[in-house]
């Protein structure tokens, strides 16, 4: 495994869908993972060390882990299939540990709030190595990523 950060967020100017980069040092360029709008909004409002008036759905989720004496011990992007990301995180309480299928972008707005680490497998480097965009390549949000205010993101289901 490689341990990763996250580079910022920037939008595909084609699609405008918002994106997170994660720096790959190993190769010294960064992932592009396209995610949705509410988890961009969540990440960025973590990256620019923000928090809302009230728990957003990953804020809940890690005041829940909190709450009953667990952690996150890692989030793991661990593969990568017909363009789709897949990622586990790791949950720990005492010496017991439980690994949960997650998206990626829920599993990075996770590991950020609750500073847990980011890794990615090394086959899923080879499998996308020409996917790898520099640092600069795609347009920095000045703002956030979504544009929205996460408080007019509808209640998931």
């Amino acid at each position: 495994m490689i341990k990763v950060d996250v580079a910022g967020m920037s939008r595909d100017l084609r699609m405008g869908a918002p994106v997170v980069l994660l720096f790959v040092p190993t190769e010294e360029m960064c992932l592009p993972i396209w995610i949705g709008e509410a988890e961009a909004a969540s990440i960025a409002l973590v990256l620019r060390g923000e928090s809302f008036s009230r728990p957003l759905t990953h804020d809940l989720l890690a005041m829940v882990v909190d709450g009953l004496d667990g952690r996150v011990d890692r989030v793991v992007i661990t593969d990568q299939r017909e363009g789709t990301y897949y990622a586990r995180i790791y949950f720990g309480r005492d010496n017991n540990v439980v690994a949960v299928d997650a998206r990626p972008s829920d599993s990075i707005a996770l590991a950020l709030r609750t500073e847990a680490p980011i890794y990615i497998e090394e086959t899923v480097v080879t499998k996308v190595r020409d996917s790898l965009v520099p640092l600069d390549i795609l347009e920095p949000d000045q703002d956030d990523a979504s544009g929205q205010d996460p408080d007019d993101q509808p209640d998931g289901p």
